[in-house]
């Protein structure tokens, strides 16, 4: 018997100690600097604009536009920010605007709090503001969420925008239904150890974690430079916000009520997304009377930063 102990205990060992070499190998194949993140175009550009949106709930909401021109709004998913962007701040014609979600970058919460409701009122209060007109709205993920919450609360959105892109997003939950029930206490239980991390001043993942969450956002052969903006905004996101807005991102589910969007709708989605599987995007499609779906071959969750040309190209015809 103590032999058998002893012998589990050298193997789960020599297990974490292959899993702590294989880490740090991963760590440093995937570590670049600031230079190369340029090189890489994934630093904003310099000729951005910043706006700062009061919100009627007293939070405020940053936002950076570039150009002018037939508008695109961008928003992107939960722990990301308008860096998620970059590229798309680049090189699409037009007026482009990227929004930041309350309780990202620069953006912060009022008295309403994180529900999902809040955050499309958000959003529909920034394109009031920036007086956007005629626009493709693209959400990503969570994003894409909210672009869809926004389209079936508000009926006169037809004003300021012309179609939905929804990219790498979901209708419902993305837990499946058998684990539903599951689904509601991992959500309790990452409540809790996120309120942890804020109190204690840690970012909301290990660093170990935040590597192998980032990797996992993206398909085939994803390159160092992305793989390390995704990385920072991960590390960079509020615990205390990821808290909040976890149970209403299990809780989400608008599956229902998509019959009655009656803006053109374009899904893309990439068909080796393992967080949003392209059944997540058929789902849209399927509900939608205007829709129609655009899958990439080999791309992952992270579509703006793993095919931004095949989106500058969806974007612009």
């Amino acid at each position: 018997m103590r032999l058998g102990r002893a012998a589990a205990v050298g193997v789960g060992a020599a297990g974490g100690g292959a899993l702590y070499l294989l880490e740090r190998a991963a760590a440093a194949r995937w570590r670049v600097g600031a230079e190369e993140l340029v090189a890489a175009g994934l630093a904003l550009p310099p000729d951005i604009r910043h706006h700062f949106v009061s919100t009627s709930d007293g939070g405020r909401v940053h936002a950076v536009e570039r150009g002018a021109g037939p508008t695109t709004v961008l928003v992107h998913g939960i722990m990301l920010g308008v860096a998620a962007w970059a590229r798309q701040l680049h090189t699409l014609p037009g007026r482009v605007i990227a929004v930041s979600q309350r309780g990202h970058g620069q953006s912060c919460a009022g008295a309403d709090g994180f529900s999902f409701d809040r955050l499309a009122a958000d959003l529909s209060e920034v394109l009031e503001v920036l007086d956007v007109r005629d626009a493709a709205l693209v959400g990503h993920s969570m994003g894409g969420m909210i672009a869809q919450l926004l389209a079936l609360s508000d009926p006169d959105l037809s004003r300021r925008v012309r179609e939905l892109v929804l990219v790498a997003t979901a209708p419902g939950p993305i837990v499946p239904s058998p684990l539903s029930g599951l689904s509601g206490l991992l959500g309790a239980a990452a409540v809790g150890a996120l309120a942890g991390a804020e109190r204690s001043g840690r970012g909301p993942l290990p660093r170990s974690a935040t590597r192998w969450a980032a990797r996992m956002a993206f398909g085939v052969s994803p390159s160092p430079p992305d793989l390390e903006l995704l990385r920072q905004m991960l590390d960079a996101m509020s615990p205390r916000a990821l808290a909040a807005l976890v149970p209403h991102l299990v809780s989400f589910d608008v599956r229902g009520r998509l019959g009655a969007l009656s803006l053109p709708v374009h899904v893309v989605a990439g068909s080796s997304d393992v967080l949003t599987p392209p059944h997540t995007a058929r789902a849209i499609v399927e509900r939608v009377p205007r829709a129609r779906l655009t899958l990439l071959a080999g791309c992952g969750h992270m579509v703006m930063l793993e095919r931004p040309d095949a989106l500058r190209v969806l974007l612009t015809r």
